[in-house]
């Protein structure tokens, strides 16, 4: 894991002098303040992916319906005809 040019112990250090630094509670608040900022930017970038989906071809609306099967040029009618 490499993160900014950090290794794991670089970054438990640095959270380490945080934690000492700002104190239990500050840094109890930060870290909630962080977790809620995370949670709604997943939860934006998931609506997102939803709202503008690649897969999709053409909207239901403008997708042509099938063609009969082979062999039959109307639908069954119940036997009426």
């Amino acid at each position: 894991m490499n993160f900014l040019g950090m290794g794991p112990m670089e970054i438990v250090v640095v959270l380490v002098v945080a934690f000492l630094v700002l104190g239990p509670g500050k840094s109890i608040d930060l870290a909630r303040g962080a977790g809620k900022v995370f949670r709604d930017l997943r939860a934006t970038f998931s609506n997102m992916s939803k709202a503008v989906d690649l897969t999709q071809d053409d909207p239901p609306a403008a997708r042509k319906p099938d063609p009969p099967p082979e062999g039959r040029e109307e639908a069954d009618l119940g036997g009426r005809r």
